[in-house]
């Protein structure tokens, strides 16, 4: 063997060590990521389902904003009305769509 045909071997064997190394690492990957999907039993915790009824945030709006509307518009930046139809507009895209029917963590 000359000197290329040795240099080019170490090359094709160095490439392979590369190449086992990633798919290594990626089939790591995949296998975690189904190990992660399929252990999932609960999608959404109790305690957060009821966070529009008992949330702070929620709860906060709502008094804000029949109590003081003049604070809600300050806040807000906009009148309650104009609020409910800049919501009303965007609520086909922050409504997360569900294949299985299940209720959306974040409701509009």
């Amino acid at each position: 063997m000359d000197r290329i045909d040795l240099v080019l071997m170490l090359m094709q064997q160095h490439m392979n060590q590369a190449l086992h190394a990633h798919q290594y690492i990626v089939d790591r990957r995949r296998r975690r990521r189904l190990r992660r999907r399929a252990a999932r039993s609960i999608w959404v915790r109790n305690w957060i389902s009821r966070r529009p009824e008992h949330g702070l945030y929620d709860c906060l709006m709502v008094e804000l904003r029949n109590e003081d509307p003049r604070a809600f518009q300050n806040f807000m930046r906009m009148p309650p009305d104009m609020f409910d139809e800049v919501v009303e507009r965007l609520r086909p895209a922050l409504t997360k769509k569900t294949p299985t029917g299940e209720h959306p963590l974040i409701q509009a």
